[in-house]
């Protein structure tokens, strides 16, 4: 048994002794603790049933359980003839704050970065008329971004501006830079946005660009941005990977908060 597997099981045992509680409950507390404390990383083994066992001096069976409330609370994966391991902590952005994905990410400690597919000029279609009150056949900008988190390409943003607000983002650094960051530059505020949500499959062009197979299950956030007097300035699709982001929905009497979390 490889010491980086070993030591997460005795430091998990340490911690299981300093609790109070059912053991199931304590064992669950201290592996969170690790991944927590950053012992275990994104992508690392959690300890085997057998190391657990043998450190903590707990049954099989309460050790399953344990792993098994990991697994409901999104920490850890296990695929069938593979060990369980360490997702990437949820990163929450509640969408009553409308900010763009590059401060986003960076608010929660991510990289972000970007891949332009295409930036280009052409008639609105229906789809993209209709809620940026264009007029039929008006000319409109399309953008078409990959979206990264830490180099890991998360996301397809299909997003179109009026005219006048797509000619401001011509020759702008939409790699590394953010769209809504680079209108405040040039004196347009971004104030409110409507969001719908859909589970969709990925059609083949998406999965190529977020390296999945046709079909996979991606999230859909269909968005339409205003700025300060009501009038629409972007609306985007994007196309999110299905194992990257989940959906916090809080509701209250006086109102709803929704977040979402990328994951690993």
């Amino acid at each position: 048994m490889s010491s980086h597997v070993k030591g997460p099981a005795e430091a998990a045992a340490a911690r299981l002794a300093a609790g109070d509680g059912p053991a199931h409950e304590r064992l669950t507390a201290a592996l969170r603790g690790l991944i927590d404390d950053g012992v275990l990383r994104p992508g690392d083994p959690l300890p085997g049933d057998a190391a657990l066992v043998a450190a903590t001096g707990l049954a099989r069976g309460t050790v399953r359980q344990a792993v098994a409330a990991l697994r409901a609370e999104g920490l850890v994966q296990t695929r069938q003839g593979a060990r369980t391991t360490v997702l990437a902590r949820p990163r929450l952005q509640p969408f009553s704050e409308l900010v763009s994905f590059t401060a986003w990410a960076r608010q929660a400690g991510a990289e972000p970065g970007a891949r332009v597919v295409e930036l280009v000029r052409r008639p609105a279609d229906p789809a993209t008329a209709e809620p940026l009150r264009l007029a039929a056949g008006a000319l409109a900008w399309t953008l078409t971004r990959v979206r990264l988190l830490d180099g890991v390409p998360v996301l397809v943003e299909r997003a179109a501006y009026p005219e006048a607000i797509g000619d401001l983002l011509v020759g702008a650094d939409l790699e590394r830079g953010s769209v809504y960051a680079t209108l405040a530059a040039r004196g347009v505020e971004v104030a409110s946005g409507h969001h719908r949500i859909s589970a969709v499959g990925a059609d083949p062009e998406t999965a190529a660009l977020l390296n999945l197979r046709p079909g996979e299950p991606l999230l859909r956030q269909a968005r339409t941005v205003f700025g300060p007097e009501g009038a629409p300035l972007e609306h985007s699709v994007d196309d999110w990977r299905g194992d990257a982001i989940a959906l916090d929905a809080v509701n209250s009497a006086q109102g709803n908060r929704l977040a979402r979390r990328p994951r690993g």
